[in-house]
């Protein structure tokens, strides 16, 4: 398969034999052995993904169980905070990464792959230093408050953060999620480990959190760096301009990193609001019974580095009818198991409480199976999502995080004075169910109007 040159980006003009090549291209079969071998990296990539998953999953249950409920809190909000700032990452970075990388620079990845590095230390340091003034702002007026700490641990750490995030993301695009589970078990080891080690210790806090995180990260992050082979080329030349990268990242970011705000206002302003009319120790609550439900939204989400580059290649490649039946597959599948976790958690939620934090949020164990809808609407609407951003069409999420923000805000303000925690959990489900619901609407009634030639000439029209 021969990657679409860049030059190919900057016109909307696209030779007949192009058009011909693309029209001929063979019509993708789901045979038994393909469905074997997208099993295989799938459960490879869910693995991987619950190594890493499992350290934050550690560093929260752990924190909950053993921090005073202030502290936990400032904590939650510090994480949620950083949440909100790894969505424009994962969209400057990661996702033109998973698209472009197989779609245009297939031929050149290792130098592609060192130029995205470059931009990570880039990008993070921005990203780091807003962190940090903000943490300076609040030791001006707020110097006595827990929110420091953790703030301050969650801006110098973050560019550690994330550079796991990038070179596992690596891994995916050259299709071999194995490598990736290798870094996230050193991952999960390193931070388990500290996490016993600084409680024996006494030293363990939010600050604390943040820096075993951020270790873990960069000492994992280097394993898989080298295990991919990813060195500077002695001569100092790189086949591959950053600039080039870095245009093409904004031209199809962009359109995400608007969808970024409006959704971590959908998903993380509770957290915010609970915070500021409840208090920091109910902001912890609502954080600890969140945290049985991430265990089923990282299995939905660890599907999606695999389906994503595969979803680009089919697309390059003009198999788009395979690639619909793929992304309804998914879809139907994620959706199923999603709804089987919500029935567990409507059965089992104050034994799992009981087990997880030893009956210290036995009173808001009932939001726990509420909390267990929001991987239900990301199930059914994950597949369509990826076919979407792999049409090189991301300017979906713009529009379904427009629409489910609003939803999210107005019912947030209103449930939480009505309802409390129950309000915020409530508000919480009713985002994400929108912005699902606005997801399969538009791949139903305009994705398929999708071809890389209307790709090509909508990223020419953009440029």
């Amino acid at each position: 398969m021969s990657s679409i040159p860049a030059s190919a980006v900057k016109s909307s003009a696209v030779s007949n034999s192009s058009v011909r090549s693309l029209a001929q291209a063979p019509a993708y079969r789901i045979t038994s052995a393909g469905l074997f071998v997208w099993g295989k990296k799938s459960a490879l990539s869910l693995t991987d993904q619950a190594l890493t998953s499992g350290a934050s999953f550690a560093v929260n249950l752990l924190l909950a169980r053993w921090l005073p409920g202030e502290a936990y809190g400032a904590f939650a909000v510090a994480f949620a905070a950083y949440l909100f700032v790894t969505g424009f990452y994962n969209v400057l970075l990661l996702e033109p990464l998973s698209v472009m990388g197989p779609s245009r620079h297939s031929a050149n990845l290792p130098s592609y792959f060192l130029v995205q590095v470059k931009l990570h230390i880039l990008l993070t340091g921005i990203l780091s230093m807003a962190a940090l003034v903000t943490g300076l702002i609040l030791w001006e007026f707020m110097p006595q408050s827990p929110l420091l700490s953790a703030i301050l641990g969650a801006g110098i750490t973050l560019p550690l953060l994330l550079f796991l995030w990038l070179t596992r993301r690596m891994c995916y695009v050259v299709q071999r999620p194995k490598i990736a589970v290798i870094g996230s078990a050193c991952y999960l080891a390193f931070v388990v480990m500290g996490l016993f080690l600084l409680q024996h210790l006494g030293h363990l806090d939010a600050f604390a959190g943040f820096l075993l995180l951020g270790g873990g990260s960069m000492f994992s992050g280097i394993i898989l760096a080298w295990l991919l082979g990813l060195k500077r080329d002695p001569t100092g030349e790189e086949n591959v301009s950053w600039r080039t990268v870095l245009l093409e990242n904004w031209t199809y970011g962009r359109w995400l990193a608007g969808g970024t705000v409006l959704s971590s206002v959908s998903s993380q302003m509770q957290t915010f609001l609970v915070a500021a009319l409840l208090g920091l120790s109910a902001a912890g609550v609502f954080r600890a019974v969140q945290i049985p439900m991430l265990v089923m939204t990282q299995v939905v989400f660890a599907v999606g580095p695999v389906i994503l580059p595969a979803f680009s290649y089919d697309f390059g490649r003009g198999a788009v009818r395979g690639m619909r039946r793929k992304a309804t597959l998914v879809s139907l599948g994620l959706g199923t198991a999603a709804l089987c976790f919500v029935a567990f958690m409507a059965t089992f939620a104050m034994p799992i409480e009981h087990l997880l934090f030893g009956d210290k949020y036995s009173a808001y164990a009932g939001l726990i199976w509420i909390l267990a809808l929001i991987p239900v609407a990301q199930g059914f609407s994950l597949g369509f999502s990826m076919a979407l951003r792999a049409s090189q069409t991301p300017h979906f999420d713009l529009v379904a995080n427009g629409i489910a923000a609003p939803v999210a805000v107005i019912s947030a303000i209103v449930l939480i004075r009505w309802f409390g925690l129950t309000g915020a959990a409530i508000s919480l489900v009713a985002g994400f169910v929108t912005y699902s619901v606005v997801t399969i609407y538009v791949y139903f009634f305009h994705g398929e109007k999708l071809t890389p030639l209307n790709a090509i000439q909508k990223c020419g029209n953009n440029s």
